[in-house]
């Protein structure tokens, strides 16, 4: 209604209303001149036919009489006998009248004199002239099946006429003239048809119709325009009303801070019926003051075992399911900590206690208990409790887990899903030096060291990104500083929906092992007399110093380095002397080369020198020149001093060779060629 009032748009529907409620009333009350037309029709027609019979009943009881012939008074068609026409003395000739002549004279006359049409019929008549139309026939056959006067409208406007026709019986004196013709008395002689156009009565009721219709309109007028005027009233003030209200809003929103402290008293009362309303998906019990139920929700009968809510309402809800506490002892009422709250008006809180199902089984439950206050007083309490069976199950079993990763050797680490730790156990504590509160709250970034590559972190992330498990070896640092190696095995752990929530890292120190396998490596790769490369891992740095000088197109130079007089010492000075020789001749031949370069030790006195990123070969003929001259300084031992050369051989990739061994072999058939040349020098391979 509020819409309607408001807006233009929607006044028009009262108008078309109050239209369609006064053309109602109009085309009522046309309807009512119409039957009243009809009326005053038919009175007129039925009149005229009763008139019409009582002068045939007349005539029947006079058998007739004689009449002269003129103009006037033709000789009479119906009779049946014409001889019983007569002449006066005078010779005048005269006709019977009788009735049905005499009727059908006056049926003339009233035509004449009303203007309306009149026809004596029947379906047998005596005169051709006096045959039915087609709807006077109708009306007859109707007549012979007992049917009663009949009346009319036909035809619509200007050419509308009313009819009527009515049966004539035959009566006992008819029986006079007609009972030779096989009548009875009552049977249906033939009918009496009145007609006459309508215009003329609709033309008296016209005036009537415009003045109704006129005031019909007025009315119309009326109704609409104190609508219009109401509607208009109405929306002013509605309006009106939405400006007071918008004026109010403003002020209340002014005076809430004020109002703020009257509200706070029932606040308490609100916050315990909202609570009441959110916990329908617990166990829900109301108390009155007694500790008798008045108030037990579905999920509650479910929990205690029981089939309706009567079998809990009105009874005391201590002892139907709280009879017995957690430590097996009975419990009054007045120290039940359930009714506590009935007592102290506190929230009662507790996940230590059980309810008893109504089958004597019990079940551990967490319940609230909350009071209800009605103006300060507690008047009962609202218990919400839900049955906690499976999670002390998993409290158990999370206690056995929390007890197993307190004490497992290796370090564990919990995360949220932005890498900020939750926890750490002891194993951690020991092993990085920081105490659990020192970390927790932080990020794992604290203890790395810098020295393990960033690609490590890319693939980790990138893998625990997409929900799978990371390992790897990483280098980070305890808190005092010590670098150490660890093992980590990081793994999402996912919630109920799929969406990983936490990391948690496994870790284990390998820095011990590390070391060995480094050692490990190393013996396996170096000569343990000098520390240099050994033949296996020279050739390994081979082949990879070939592949980059490839792919670089760069020159690569290896030196082949045979000790001229080391035999010679070693036989006459001892082992440990042409040992201690080695030993510096393998620093003299480092100090020649950059630290890029790589020497090695292949056995015996025999050395090499890997000299990559070289762009012309002079620049490996300056290192051979520089070790040859190096080697044939005299060295000063433990116990003597001694002078030796080297014969060094010099071959390049890819000019003199195009594989490893092949490289290999050129380098030492240059050094022979040195060795052939008079030792003490350096030879470059050349082809044969």
């Amino acid at each position: 209604m509020k819409k309607i009032i408001l807006q233009y748009r929607y006044w028009p529907i009262p108008i078309l209303l109050w239209a369609a409620l006064v053309l109602g009333s109009f085309m009522w009350n046309r309807a009512q001149v119409e039957h009243k037309v009809f009326h005053l029709a038919n009175d007129r027609a039925y009149f005229v036919f009763k008139m019409v019979e009582s002068v045939r009943l007349w005539n029947t009881q006079h058998g007739g009489v004689y009449a002269p012939v003129d103009e006037v008074t033709p000789p009479n068609p119906y009779l049946i006998i014409p001889e019983r026409d007569i002449s006066t003395p005078s010779g005048k000739a005269l006709t019977l009248i009788n009735p049905a002549y005499m009727t059908r004279q006056l049926t003339g006359v009233v035509e004449a004199l009303s203007g309306l049409r009149l026809n004596l019929t029947s379906l047998q008549p005596l005169n051709p002239n006096n045959q039915p139309d087609v709807w006077e026939r109708v009306q007859l056959e109707k007549f012979e099946h007992k049917a009663q006067d009949v009346s009319e409208i036909i035809g619509q406007g200007r050419d509308a006429s009313f009819r009527f026709i009515a049966p004539l019986h035959v009566e006992k004196l008819c029986l006079k003239c007609h009972e030779h013709q096989g009548y009875k008395l009552g049977d249906i002689r033939g009918g009496l048809s009145v007609s006459f156009p309508v215009e003329p009565l609709f033309l008296a009721e016209t005036e009537q119709l415009r003045s109704i219709g006129l005031t019909h309109m007025l009315v119309w007028l009326i109704l609409s325009m104190l609508t219009l005027v109401t509607l208009s009233r109405y929306r002013h003030q509605l309006l009106t009303l939405e400006t007071a209200k918008i004026q109010t809003e403003k002020l209340v929103e002014q005076r809430t801070a004020e109002l703020r402290t009257e509200v706070s008293e029932r606040t308490q009362a609100e916050a315990q019926l909202r609570l009441f309303i959110e916990s329908t998906g617990e166990g829900i019990i109301g108390m009155n003051g007694q500790g008798l139920c008045t108030l037990v929700n579905p999920e509650a009968i479910r929990l205690l075992g029981m089939h309706k809510a009567e079998e809990l309402l009105g009874k005391s809800v201590h002892d139907v399911i709280h009879h017995s506490m957690a430590d097996g002892q009975m419990h009054e009422f007045d120290d039940c900590p359930l009714y506590d709250t009935l007592r102290s008006g506190r929230i009662i809180h507790d996940d230590t206690d059980i309810f008893w199902r109504m089958d004597g089984s019990s079940f551990p439950v967490e319940y609230r208990s909350h009071p209800l206050f009605v103006e300060g007083r507690v008047l009962g309490a609202v218990v919400s409790f839900s049955d906690i069976t499976e999670r002390k199950k998993a409290e158990a079993q999370l206690l056995k887990l929390s007890s197993a990763v307190e004490h497992i050797p290796a370090a564990a680490i919990i995360t949220d899903i932005d890498g900020v730790i939750e926890y750490v156990n002891p194993s951690f504590e020991a092993m990085s030096g920081y105490q659990a509160e020192e970390v927790i709250g932080k990020n794992p970034r604290i203890w790395q060291s810098g020295q393990t590559k960033p690609e490590t972190y890319q693939q980790m992330w990138q893998a625990l990104k997409c929900g799978h498990v990371w390992q790897g070896e990483v280098l980070n640092k305890a808190k005092n500083g010590q670098l150490f190696w660890e093992m980590a095995r990081i793994s999402p752990i996912k919630n109920e929906d799929g969406v990983v929530t936490h990391f948690v890292a496994v870790k284990e120190d390998i820095t011990e092992r590390k070391l060995q396998d480094k050692q490990i490596w190393h013996q396996a790769h170096h000569d343990s007399l000098t520390n240099l490369p050994n033949r296996e891992l020279f050739i390994k740095e081979l082949q990879k110093a070939i592949a980059t000088a490839a792919q670089e197109n760069t020159l690569l130079a290896l030196l082949y380095i045979d000790l001229d007089g080391f035999k010679a010492v070693n036989d006459e000075y001892g082992h440990a002397t042409g040992d201690e020789l080695l030993v510096k001749a393998a620093k003299r031949l480092s100090a020649c080369v950059r630290d890029t370069d790589n020497v090695a030790r292949l056995g015996g006195d025999e050395f090499t020198v890997t000299l990559a990123g070289i762009l012309e070969r002079s620049a490996a003929q300056h290192v051979a020149k520089k070790i040859v001259h190096s080697l044939a300084q005299p060295f000063q031992l433990e116990h003597v001093s001694v002078s030796i050369s080297a014969s060094v051989g010099v071959a390049l990739f890819p000019s003199d060779a195009q594989t490893p061994d092949e490289l290999i072999d050129c380098a030492d058939s240059a050094m022979y060629q040195a060795k052939q040349a008079g030792r003490n020098n350096f030879c470059c391979y050349k082809a044969n």
